[in-house]
């Protein structure tokens, strides 16, 4: 037997997926912060008279994008493709490689979920808009966090 070493699940699929150097380069050039879907948002919700958030909160499950401190208000900006939007209509369903991005989403779907019911646990209030969404439901998406924002420092201050 030797070194041989049965190898499972998502180990075995990476072993046997080669992905183009073009790709990978394409890949590893996706930010995770500061994304112009992130700016837009933090524009917007700037505009409507929301001051006093922190980006990117690594203390807290997910980092949530923005996160109103004191009223316990916090926002995630999903991806379409990196977290499997099923509202979308674009093709966001990669050809190549198929079953790693199938799997690579799943997991993040995955974690979403935990990090939400974690903040939501500990008491935080999680509002979660869709990069597909900021271009027809962007204003709506603001004045959904305005008032839950004003609910809660009423309530916690």
């Amino acid at each position: 037997m030797g070194d041989e070493r049965k190898i499972y699940g998502l180990e075995k699929l990476r072993e046997t997926l080669k992905v183009s150097e073009p790709t990978a380069k394409a890949m590893r050039s996706n930010r995770a912060t500061e994304t112009k879907p992130e700016i837009k948002l933090r524009q917007a919700l700037w505009a409507a008279g929301l001051r006093g958030y922190r980006k990117n909160v690594r203390r807290l499950p997910g980092a949530p994008d923005v996160v109103f401190g004191p009223s316990k208000v916090c926002v995630f900006l999903h991806g379409c493709f990196w977290h499997g939007c099923e509202r979308c209509t674009r093709n966001l369903k990669p050809r190549k490689n198929a079953a790693y991005w199938q799997a690579k989403i799943m997991r993040n779907q995955e974690r979403d979920r935990r990090n939400e019911a974690a903040l939501e646990a500990d008491g935080w209030f999680v509002l979660t808009i869709w990069e597909c969404e900021l271009k027809e439901g962007l204003p709506a998406f603001v004045e959904r966090v305005l008032q839950a924002v004003e609910r809660r420092r009423k309530s916690h201050g």
